[in-house]
């Protein structure tokens, strides 16, 4: 009756030139004049149309700021018919920026880029999962500290707050449900609805006397493309576009709720993708790999009171300048090297002697080569282990590398590259101490060496975005229970690519789902050997040791992987499993405890320890911590199932069952939780309903398992 023990659920596993024409010159004129009438804010700050003061702009008559960032969303998507109609109905009354890029395709390092106005070579945040360090000011820090009141709702876990993003936001909303049978996936997600609903029912309840700062993502247009019935059809059948007519739908009801209470008026409103798609463009079926525009343009909308008509803006900005361009717009006191820049416009500066950095380090997973870009108003130079060049002006579609035709284009854009990269580079390479070096060594982990510079002559990840899109392909197939499937593709994968880690982790995993945890062993072995600096290697190893039956393996791995990553919840968590089959409930306690406080949104740390201070009999902690999984995920089985065996174990079986029928109705193969509610239904006076119970669980069970043994014996003690 100890409910379904977490020591078999819920662990987690692992698993962006010189030639200026006379013409240019003219457009850096022209945008100043469009521009400037944004930095006059008094004016139009001070009064409503008609002559009074502001509602919510509080005594220093501050306007609203709100920033909505749509995943993965592709510039070429605005202005196209019915498609977007309430972003087309805001770009018509504001400044639209029709060569926007971001600074990588990655959702976090995007979106850290945007709350800092630096790029990513100095904030070091280059990858997703890669926390924020948080030494610099951000930009809901800054309007915090102006006043504001600043609220954070996101859709996505890769922005959980525990990689940085909630610094400023006096609340951040990152509750993502999460599949606590799944890995810690990045990719967990929430609908754009529900999302908006937070975020309104915070505005609700924001005082008036006090300007805000509100921070909306939106997830949905990100892979796999599953919008509502009706938002596919509005997109022709467009699973993608149907994607972003659904977000479009959000910032719709965002809007309709600011103009409904006289607050749009007085409110800035930015809204931008943090990357685009690439969408079979240069092979690439989605984003991070590459660095061509169909990833990295995005569309940026700016609209404030005192920008009248539709400007149209084609000089190259960057996310990097958004921040900065908010906080003027807004009077605000910029600060640091990034929010301190006057932001867009300032663009005088943003000629082709200058451009739109961006990168990606994501190929080094793979073995690859990372890329960088540059992007002026004509040239654009791709630069991985060979450079491309293309003239965007009549290339867009980036088909033809002029690289060999402009050597001195090619030489200058690439030094400037160089130049950014170098700025603070260091601030993004991520080393072991000597201390987890050494207790990696005391833990039997031999071979200990910071990660090398990649060669050279590293594929280029253009070349070989094939096998990325194969990969990707596996890996859902892993995602779906489906691991034995992707076997083959994984396998040839692994041996196509030696060098690069996630090919190997992900072969191992699918090992281990398909059952054959002691070769997945073998294979996460040898890759905590050539890169010994990746703690999650070191979980995933400790997964598949303890699913192999080898917990002292599994003990040393989760160690090593604390060694590296001291706070990690999912290796924490696994300590805690460790402990609880040694009999050791106090100890795995401690460590489910550590693991609730570094990601209190994931349902199953919080139904570990409930079971830990059940056993214990601690029966006041584990009613809260089974309600705080029950917070988390409303239809987490095992937490129902927890709640429903301590009202058991009281002598309160009638008030059990309303607990085993929630878990079962959550999962209908949770058959420990059918065998509790009959056993509920017997010992509170109802022997049909135990009989009816115990008959359906024999039928489903599976032959000599242990509940349907034990429903037999019961059914059989029932008739005598």
């Amino acid at each position: 009756m100890w409910g379904r023990n977490a020591a078999t659920r819920g662990q987690a596993s692992p698993r962006g030139w010189r030639e200026v024409k006379g013409d240019e010159a003219m457009k850096r004129v022209v945008l100043l004049a469009i521009l400037a009438g944004m930095l006059l804010a008094g004016w139009w700050l001070a009064r409503r149309s008609d002559g009074t003061a502001p509602a919510s702009a509080g005594a220093a008559n501050r306007p609203n700021v709100v920033l909505v960032t749509i995943d993965t969303m592709r510039a070429d998507r605005l202005g196209r018919g019915q498609l977007t109609p309430h972003l087309d109905r805001l770009a018509s009354a504001g400044a639209v920026f029709q060569n926007a890029r971001t600074t990588v395709a990655l959702t976090l390092p995007a979106h850290v880029t945007m709350m800092t106005g630096e790029l990513p070579p100095a904030h070091g945040v280059r990858e997703n999962g890669v926390p924020f360090a948080k030494d610099r000011p951000t930009l809901a820090r800054v309007f915090r500290d102006a006043g504001y009141r600043t609220g954070g709702f996101v859709g996505a876990y890769v922005l959980d707050r525990r990689f940085g993003l909630d610094d400023g936001f006096e609340h951040y909303d990152d509750r993502i449900r999460r599949d606590p049978d799944a890995p810690a996936r990045l990719e967990a997600e929430r609908p754009g609805a529900e999302v908006l609903d937070a975020a309104l029912a915070w505005l609700a309840g924001t005082p008036a006397a006090s300007p805000f700062f509100l921070w909306v993502h939106l997830y949905d247009p990100h892979a796999p493309y599953e919008p509502p019935a009706e938002f596919l059809t509005q997109a022709r059948g467009n699973a993608y576009d149907g994607e972003v007519a659904y977000a479009d739908a959000q910032v719709g009801r965002l809007l309709a709720w600011l103009e409904g209470r006289g607050l749009l008026q007085e409110t800035i409103v930015a809204v931008t993708g943090d990357h685009g798609e690439g969408l079979g463009e240069h092979g690439e079926l989605t984003h991070g790999m590459l660095a061509y525009d169909s990833t990295l343009r995005v569309p940026l909308i700016i609209a404030a009171p005192g920008i009248a008509g539709r400007q149209v803006i084609t000089m190259p900005v960057s996310h990097a300048d958004l921040p900065g361009s908010l906080l003027a717009l807004a009077s605000v006191p910029g600060v640091g090297d990034g929010l301190g820049r006057p932001g867009l416009p300032g663009l005088q500066s943003q000629a082709e002697g200058e451009g739109s950095y961006a990168e990606t380090e994501y190929p080094r997973t793979a073995g690859w080569h990372p890329v960088a870009a540059l992007a002026g108003g004509r040239w654009k130079l791709v630069l991985t282990s060979e450079p491309e060049l293309y003239d965007v002006q009549q290339d867009p579609a980036e088909t033809r590398n002029l690289a060999a035709e402009r050597p001195r284009v090619t030489q200058d854009m690439t030094a400037r590259i160089h130049e950014l990269q170098r700025v603070t580079a260091a601030a993004g390479v991520r080393t072991v101490s000597p201390e987890a070096a050494e207790r990696l060594r005391a833990l039997g982990y031999v071979g200990f060496a910071p990660a090398g510079p990649v060669p050279t002559d590293a594929p280029n990840p253009a070349r070989v975005i094939e096998a990325w899109d194969a990969f990707e392909a596996a890996l859902s197939l892993v995602t779906a229970g489906r691991a034995r499937d992707a076997l083959p593709a994984l396998e040839g994968l692994a041996v196509r690519f030696p060098d690069g880690p996630v090919f190997q982790a992900t072969f191992a995993r699918a090992l281990k789902d398909a059952g054959r945890a002691r070769e997945a062993v073998q294979v996460y072995r040898r890759a905590v050997d050539r890169w010994p600096s990746d703690a999650t290697l070191f979980h995933d190893l400790a997964v598949a040791a303890r699913a192999a039956g080898d917990r002292q393996e599994a003990l040393r791995a989760e160690q090593a992987a604390l060694a590296l990553n001291p706070g990690s919840p999912s290796s924490l968590n696994g300590l805690g499993l460790l402990h609880i089959e040694e009999g050791r409930p106090s100890e795995a306690a401690a460590f489910f405890e550590r693991a609730t406080k570094g990601d209190p949104n994931h349902p199953s740390y919080w139904t570990n320890l409930g079971n830990a201070w059940r056993e214990l009999g601690n029966m006041e902690g584990a009613e809260s911590a089974y309600r705080r999984a029950l917070d988390a995920e409303p239809g987490h089985a095992d937490a129902a199932n927890g709640l429903g065996v301590m009202r058991v174990q009281d002598g309160r079986a009638a008030d059990a069952v309303p607990w085993f029928e929630r878990a079962v109705a959550a999962s209908s193969d949770f058959h420990e939780a059918r065998l509790n509610l009959g056993i509920a239904w017997q010992e509170s006076g109802q022997p049909e309903r135990a009989r009816s119970v115990y008959r359906d669980l024999i039928a489903r069970a599976p032959p000599g398992s242990r509940e349907r043994q034990a429903a037999q014996e019961l059914l059989s003690a029932l008739g005598r």
